[in-house]
């Protein structure tokens, strides 16, 4: 982590590092027994493991380079800890700033619910570094997601000088999170039991029937841990602890939000946010 930094908790990325020079290499192609240029270059990790293949002109963002610019700007910021986590290969990373400052922590349902600022970049050629806010909640460090159009902004030309852009673009952003605060306040009021929550995930057609099985097997045990109400603010967070906690990569050096079950169920977060309020079971006919 940057010097900026250094009374923040910090919890690094497992068994790997997004910190690395990245090697270029013009790609050829043998044709009748000559060598030709074939207008490509191949990104590669100092092992000489395929990151990425870029045109020529594509000029490479270093992750250090995003994450001192970042540490800089947030170093102004009260913020709780900062996780680095990677894609498989390390082809993509994200680092995750909670932050402290009252006007980033709101109280939902009893819960305190902090601002999440998600930032990353990547070597795979196809993504440009991004910042985005999203929510922790505190009481089973569950990362929340699942609404539509995640409030963000991505950097297609990286620069020194979005450093003074940046308090704008958090400001703007922050507005629109408010409303999903408005949102868990309402559902932290509205009834939702177990059964309501089985037909949830049955409804989901694209789940096979031992992620199904899963899934709801998590209920009980999650609304008993985390002493979760029956309502649709706590059938939402048994959502978020199983995508926090429940999910993980084949590769253990991958952080889990790169995993397969990670995806599936942000998706099945995604649904949730378009339940009327008043969802019942229909039974099978």
């Amino acid at each position: 982590m940057s010097e900026t930094m250094l009374n923040t908790r910090y919890v690094p990325a497992e068994n790997a590092t997004p910190f690395f020079d990245v090697h270029r290499s013009p790609l050829t192609a043998d044709l009748n027994g000559s060598k030709l240029n074939v207008g490509r270059d191949a990104l590669l990790t100092p092992d000489g493991d395929l990151l990425g293949v870029v045109s020529h002109n594509y000029k490479v963002v270093k992750n250090s380079d995003v994450r001192d610019l970042f540490d800089e700007f947030f170093n102004d910021f009260s913020v709780q800890s900062v996780t680095d986590k990677v894609s498989n290969g390390s082809g993509k990373w994200i680092r995750e700033y909670i932050l402290n400052d009252d006007k980033y922590v709101v109280n939902v349902g009893g819960d305190t619910v902090k601002t999440k600022a998600v930032v990353g970049n990547g070597y795979d050629g196809k993504t440009a570094a991004f910042m985005y806010l999203s929510a922790w909640r505190q009481v089973c460090s569950n990362g929340m997601m699942g609404w539509k159009n995640m409030i963000g902004q991505k950097f297609t030309h990286f620069a020194d000088d979005i450093l003074g852009k940046l308090g704008g673009i958090i400001d703007n952003n922050l507005s629109h999170m408010k409303d999903n605060f408005e949102i868990w306040e309402e559902w932290s009021k509205i009834p939702f039991n177990e059964k309501q929550f089985m037909g949830f995930v049955d409804d989901q057609k694209y789940l096979s029937t031992k992620q199904k099985d899963t899934t709801k097997a998590l209920y009980l045990p999650t609304i008993e841990k985390y002493k979760e109400d029956e309502t649709k603010w706590g059938a939402y967070n048994v959502l978020t602890a199983i995508a926090t906690h429940h999910t993980s990569s084949r590769n253990k050096k991958v952080a889990n939000e790169f995993s397969n079950g990670h995806r599936v169920m942000t998706r099945m977060a995604k649904n949730f946010y378009s339940l009327p309020d008043d969802y019942h079971v229909v039974a099978a006919a």
